[in-house]
């Protein structure tokens, strides 16, 4: 437990919270209020610098805090309602003897956008705040009335906009001066802070955490990496007409993009450009690959002059916009000296498009994104000495990479969000290839935010979950997975103990949908994949992943004790698996994908047979003919009907199959494909996983060292199709938990027509290394193991041990 908090609850004196009525009692945020910016100070004396001074901060919607200049930490990260997170960062190393200044900036977005949600306000807390407290040998120096803030004119408010409901940034630089970092800086003119005492029906008039609507603070488990600068690789300039107008950054933009002549051949940085009255000068820009982080751009132009930006995922061969490019936005406006500007949000793409307008010479000396990844150390790996699987791995950990950031979200150059169910494959890839498991561990905690009638939101800490309108079913199945994957990994009982209540609501809640022991007519937006797969009726892919949660509910609540629970979901299973056996094809050796009132529907699809393996519902009789109907390439078609339609998908329901339904099978995207692998081991073919994971190839090649969202199309940047950085070491090198929390590793290398493997997987002890070629297989394992091979198996204590694979003694 962290000590108490000394530090109060500040904002600025404008910031008051009003009523709907003279005599209502519902709080209200006022309009005014929102996307507004604050900066604090406070300026403190020191005669010694210590070797260490912790600073806890924390404050709602969005912060950065410099000391002496020097930028110090970004937070809070994204949270669950009532359970506002604060950030520990240790300043001692800016510190100097003599005056010294922690300056914070703090936006109170007002909006719900795709990494924040507003709280429900009380008459005092709700509308912005800042709380802070730095540990000095003195004494601790905490946010009271003696700092000194400003509600700063120089950014003009912005609402969330696009499909990623990013909240663009509109900056005058004439307005905010860089000085007012220094210590020295004359800050006369701003008004001490206001303290926030709490006011609400049983508030108790203090100003110190824990507090309502926040509750109690918690340290935030995954603080980001050391930044990483990217500069961009090559800039080329276009001309056009300057559109005028009262353009926002974005379209103006595209605007301006769309009537551009053809420029030079690309050029590098510093790049300098002469701007003309009604002239747009459009500056292209480009890295190697996908980037994501806080934009940065430092200029010298005379006062001013404007600048739009506008990253990018993605241009055509004339280095143009495509359609649909949606995500965050700026402008910038110069004041003429000391011209930097820094996002305040994360961003991502391969590219970004400048638009300069305005009178004089400019010239662009740095442009650059800094990344602020969640942290992976290094250690873990894996080769084989086949190129295309060995890229196909380093790809997976890049993707992931960008992926994880304050949270597991779907993609940093569209939206952001923190979605349920994608997280299960960006976890398990960081189980596989992270020491580091703090985020993999947070996100299912962070996601475990049920509705009223026990089902997760589909996405959380954000807009969508703010609005509680669409969920996705199957996506909290999938959650389910993810605790499982916890139990698996971490063994952590107090952990899987928290989470396991949330899985059981969830696993319940579609109990009222079966019928005959299956489920059908499920509510709420039945996704599965954007594989042209059907989830009306009675889904059989639905059924199967069902069948897996209630497998999985009920192998962790035995694990703790809870013999009645898992009797229950045992139960459950059994009658489900009675019932899935009408989707057996006995012609075609798989499972069909749904039952319709006219009867069992000719469609089949890999996710069906796949889910129904990975829930337990195959008779081992059956294992062989399901395991060969996955293997079977020949007929597969991929069909996205999902994709593009959702708008419309509710009320007219997916368009008639283009394909042969009575012969042809739909083929799994990238993100059910981790369902399809695992379905492939289960049944006894981990050897043919390697295989598969080539398909991955056919995404390689485009530039961007991510994996896009689907197999054609979608977004650039998508960790929900990593699955092979999991599935490598997993079932190839053949690492994993023989018991929970790696009391007893099992180790299965499966290298299929591969010559040799090697690689290191993470445990809660160190690494499980493992090396495989033609004669030998080595182990080094800090735990006790059981390696199985070539048909025989062997146990060995934790240490060092080879074997040859023809006499393995």
């Amino acid at each position: 437990m962290s000590r108490g908090w000394t530090g109060q609850w500040i904002w600025c004196a404008d910031g008051r919270i009003a009523k709907t009525g003279e005599f209502s009692d519902v709080p209200l945020v006022p309009a005014a209020a929102h996307d507004r910016r604050v900066r604090f100070r406070r300026v403190f004396p020191l005669a010694l610098v210590p070797a260490a001074a912790s600073l806890r901060i924390t404050a709602d919607s969005r912060y950065t805090v410099w000391v002496n200049g020097h930028e110090a930490a970004r937070g809070p990260g994204r949270g669950a309602a009532g359970r506002l997170l604060y950030d520990v960062v240790d300043v001692a190393r800016w510190l100097v003897p003599g005056d010294n200044a922690i300056c914070v900036l703090v936006r109170f977005y007002g909006e719900a956008n795709a990494w924040w949600r507003p709280v429900t306000p009380t008459f005092s807390h709700g509308a912005g705040v800042l709380l802070a407290e730095l540990e000095l040998p003195s004494g601790v120096l905490g946010t009271d009335r003696s700092w000194r803030h400003q509600t700063s004119p120089a950014w003009t408010p912005q609402k969330p906009s696009g499909v990623g409901h990013a909240v663009p940034e509109v900056l005058d630089g004439a307005l905010c001066d860089p000085a007012w970092l220094e210590p020295g800086f004359d800050d006369t003119g701003w008004a001490p802070a206001r303290v926030l005492t709490t006011l609400h029906l049983g508030g108790t008039a203090r100003s110190t955490p824990p507090a309502d609507p926040y509750g109690p603070l918690l340290e935030n488990p995954v603080p980001p990496g050391e930044p990483v600068e990217r500069p961009v690789r090559w800039l080329r300039e276009r001309r056009g007409p300057d559109p005028g107008g009262e353009y926002g950054p974005a379209d103006l933009v595209a605007n301006v993009d769309a009537g551009a002549a053809p420029g030079p051949v690309p050029a590098g940085l510093p790049f300098t450009t002469v701007l003309e009255p009604g002239v747009a000068v459009l500056l292209t820009a480009g890295w190697d690959e996908v980037v994501a982080g806080t934009l940065v751009f430092e200029l010298d132009a005379p006062p001013g002059v404007t600048v739009d930006a506008r990253p990018a995922e993605d241009l055509d061969e004339h280095l143009r916009l495509r359609p649909f490019q949606h995500g965050y936005a700026a402008r910038y406006r110069t004041r003429g000296k000391s011209d930097r500007f820094c996002s305040a949000d994360p961003v991502g793409g391969r590219f970004v498009l400048l638009v300069l307008r305005g009178e004089g010479e400019v010239t662009v000396r740095g442009l650059s994104v800094l990344e602020r990844l969640r942290p992976r150390p290094p250690g873990p790996f894996f080769e084989s000495g086949d190129p295309v699987l060995d890229a196909v791995y380093e790809t997976g950990l890049r993707t992931v990479d960008l992926t994880a950031q304050d949270a597991y979200i779907d993609c940093p150059t569209r939206e952001q969000r923190a979605w349920t169910g994608d997280s299960v494959v960006h976890q398990s890839v960081d189980l596989l290839s992270n020491p580091d498991w703090r985020l993999a561990r947070w996100h299912p905690r962070l996601a475990a935010s049920p509705r009223p009638d026990g089902m997760l939101p589909m996405a959380v800490a954000g807009d969508y979950e703010h609005r509680d309108g669409a969920y996705i079913p199957d996506w909290a199945l999938h959650w389910v997975r993810s605790v499982h994957n916890l139990y698996r990994w971490t063994g952590d009982a107090e952990l899987v103990g928290e989470l396991l209540p949330v899985a059981e609501r969830v696993v319940r809640w579609f109990e009222p949908f079966s019928r005959d022991g299956l489920l059908t007519d499920v509510t709420g937006w039945v996704l599965l994949d954007w594989a042209s797969v059907q989830g009306r009726g009675a889904s059989s892919v639905l059924n199967g992943l069902w069948g897996r949660a209630l497998r999985d509910f009920a192998e962790m609540a035995e694990w703790l004790g809870d013999a009645g629970r898992a009797r229950w979901a045992r139960g459950r299973h059994g009658e489900l698996a009675a019932a899935f056996e009408q989707y057996w094809d006995e012609e075609r050796g798989g499972y069909r994908d749904w039952l319709t009132a006219a009867g069992l529907a000719p469609a089949m699809s890999e996710h069906a047979t796949a889910a129904a393996a990975a829930g337990g519902l195959i008779p081992p009789s059956r294992h062989a003919r399901a395991l060969a109907f996955l293997l079977d390439r020949t007929a597969l078609v991929r069909r996205a009907w999902s994709f593009g339609l959702m708008p419309l998908r509710a009320a007219l329901g997916p368009p008639a199959p283009d394909w042969d339904v009575e012969r042809e099978v739909v083929a799994a995207q990238p993100f059910f494909r981790y369902v399809v692998h695992d379905a492939v081991a289960l049944l006894g073919g981990a050897d043919h996983i390697a295989d598969l994971c080539r398909d991955w190839s056919e995404l390689a090649g485009d530039g961007t060292r991510t994996w896009r969202e689907v197999w054609h199309g979608g977004s650039y940047c998508h960790g929900w199709s990593s699955t092979p950085s999991r599935d490598l070491p997993l079932y190839v090198l053949g690492v994993s938990p023989a018991e929970p929390g790696f009391a007893r590793a099992r180790i299965a290398p499966r290298p299929g027509a591969l010559t040799r493997v090697a690689g290191a997987v993470p445990t809660p002890f160190g690494l499980v290394e493992v090396r495989l070629d033609r004669s030998e297989v080595a182990v080094s394992s800090p735990v006790p193991f059981t390696v199985e091979l070539d048909g025989w198996a062997r146990d060995r204590p934790a240490g060092r041990f080879s074997w040859s694979r023809e006499q393995p003694g």
